[in-house]
């Protein structure tokens, strides 16, 4: 026996303005790209001061992605049961404490605790966060909600290097973590007071297995892409636990009568080419920013802050990309937008493959690609499938940027490392033809959820 997907979720509602509860929503994403960004220029003078190793100062940047992508499906099936609006508190709390506690921290090894812990916090306020857009706004609302949500995270990545080189230069890198105590305060105050909450009107799963399963997966696959250039070795062990891993937790959903991720959403129309998609854009996005600063660093010999400069208009262009995806809509579906500006990204990157000439032009390219692109990408997720399923759909959503960005360095920056001079030309080509591959995936008609068959009797 089949039965159909329910119209909505569990939520409360108030009679505020619906677009105030963007404010503090959107604050704690600033908060988190903020964090990830920012610590790159700021680096040198913490390793400094804590007397970090070489794998210490590489654990401190990549152990907070890592947390964040291990925990995001856990956090997610948190929000679905005990409330989204609660866990984006619970994160900003978090938020607040760890960053008191790494802004005093005199230790290496307990600063890359409390960066671990962090990812954590960002982890509960991302899937509320991503989950709470997804149940509460609608057609084009939801949109330009996501469009928001993409801006935000590229102009907190734009500035986070800038704003890590100034404060580390001005009071010292300890205010970088002190000063995001207030933001998640002032963010924790307005989302109790604007955000309504909302969860899933289904009986959440708490297998064990699958919860294991999935944190083990995730942070070693994480893990295997970030670091399969530095040390090979353990990311191929990494990539193997993995592999394993995930392939268990898999059988283990489809076996489940309640599963932690229903994978027959994979099935639902749409889903999993915009899935696809997201991966590839946001893979090539982030590759391009590391290709083109050691094309500009070793080819061209700009200094790392030169480069550094010359890439921000990708950055800007992500930001204006996600702003500008709803208005475009007015011209164009979103299915023919979504190919176009996947189309757009893969000609920035053939441009950019030439490597001669002013590089601001094709990164603008690149970035506007990606910003409009994963807007609706991330969207179409929330369009084919229903308020019950937005924790799943959410943190399905962040784990497809967060191994696209992992992966996309990993195969490109491989590539590049591995074939010689013309490396930086054949990994930027081969970006543009996975991203126009993306592209060109078979189109499928669209379902109401309330005609998508998900959950059968098993």
């Amino acid at each position: 026996m089949t039965s159909s997907i329910p119209a909505a979720a569990t939520r409360t509602r108030t009679t505020r303005h619906p677009w105030l509860a963007m404010i503090p929503l959107l604050l704690g994403i600033l908060i988190g790209a903020l964090a990830i960004s920012s610590v790159a220029t700021a680096l040198p003078a913490i390793r400094g001061d804590l007397v970090l190793s070489d794998s210490g100062a590489l654990w401190l940047v990549d152990v907070y992605a890592l947390s964040l992508a291990a925990t995001l499906v856990v956090a997610a099936r948190i929000g679905d049961a005990f409330g989204r609006k609660r866990i984006v508190l619970l994160g900003l709390a978090g938020f607040a404490v760890l960053n008191v506690v790494g802004g005093l921290a005199h230790d290496g090894l307990l600063l890359i605790v409390v960066r671990a812990l962090l990812g954590v916090a960002e982890a509960f306020v991302v899937a509320g966060v991503v989950a709470t857009i997804g149940a509460h706004y609608q057609a084009r609302q939801r949109v330009l909600a996501y469009g928001l949500w993409t801006a935000t995270f590229g102009a907190g990545s734009a500035l986070g290097p800038v704003l890590g080189g100034i404060v580390t230069e001005g009071p010292g890198w300890r205010w970088l973590l002190l000063g995001s105590v207030p933001l998640a305060v002032v963010a924790g105050v307005l989302a109790i007071w604007l955000v309504d909450d909302s969860r899933s009107s289904r009986r959440p799963s708490w297998d064990v297995l699958s919860i294991v399963s999935s944190i083990v997966a995730l942070g070693a696959l994480v893990y295997a892409l970030h670091e399969v250039l530095a040390a090979p070795v353990p990311a191929v062990i990494a990539g193997v636990v993995a592999a394993g891993a995930l392939v268990f937790f898999i059988r283990r959903q489809r076996a489940l009568r309640e599963p932690l991720i229903d994978m027959r959403l994979f099935r639902v129309p749409g889903f999993s080419p915009a899935i696809v998609r997201i991966v590839a854009s946001s893979g090539v996005s982030s590759a391009s920013v590391l290709l083109v600063s050691l094309h500009l660093q070793d080819e061209r010999g700009q200094s790392a802050a030169a480069a550094g400069i010359a890439i921000l208009p990708q950055a800007v262009a992500t930001a204006l990309g996600g702003v500008l995806a709803p208005v475009l809509l007015r011209w164009l579906s979103s299915t023919a937008l979504t190919v176009l500006a996947l189309v757009v990204q893969g000609a920035g990157l053939v441009w950019l493959s030439a490597g001669v000439g002013p590089v601001a032009v094709p990164l603008v390219l690149v970035g506007a690609g990606f910003g409009i692109a994963a807007t609706l990408a991330a969207t179409t997720l929330f369009d084919v499938t229903s308020q019950d399923d937005a924790g799943q759909v959410g943190a399905i959503q962040e784990v497809g940027f967060a191994l696209g960005g992992g992966l996309g360095i990993a195969v490109l920056g491989t590539i590049a490392s591995i074939v010689g001079a013309a490396g930086f030309t054949i990994a930027l080509v081969v970006a543009a033809g996975m991203v126009v591959a993306a592209a060109l995936l078979p189109l499928t008609r669209r379902l109401p959820p309330a005609a998508i068959p998900v959950h059968e009797d098993r």
